[in-house]
């Protein structure tokens, strides 16, 4: 009978602890910006965060182009999609790139919250 309260005080103990911890190593990318271009309608234009291989962000620009987006990192760098390409964009943090089909912005490892000043589509 011993054994059997103290295999259940550690199972119930177990559970505890794993639902009260909080991992840290958990990242969140989070990123701000502004869209800018002629004849933009920015109800038609998506925004998404990528990290992995999959989308963990969505958001459509509000009516004077600004959008906010935050979602979990599922690898150590991430990226902003946009359904329209970029001409060019002004950023809070270096090391940024436009990949070669323009339709991301790349940004570098060990970066989890960036602002864009502006981004410019096509």
């Amino acid at each position: 009978m011993k054994l059997f309260f103290t295999l259940f005080s550690i199972f119930l103990l177990n559970i505890f602890v794993s639902c009260n911890s909080e991992n840290r190593d958990n990242s969140r990318a989070y990123v701000e910006g502004k869209i800018t271009g002629n004849q933009l309608y920015f109800n038609e234009i998506k925004v998404f965060i990528k990290s992995d291989g999959k989308n963990i962000a969505e958001t459509i620009p509000t009516g004077s182009g600004e959008f906010v987006l935050s979602g979990p990192l599922l690898s150590d760098t991430f990226s902003l999609v946009l359904n329209k390409k970029i001409k060019s964009f002004s950023s809070s943090k270096t090391g940024c790139t436009i990949s070669t089909d323009s339709l991301e912005i790349l940004i570098p490892s060990g970066n989890t919250y960036v602002i864009f000043n502006e981004i410019n589509l096509k």
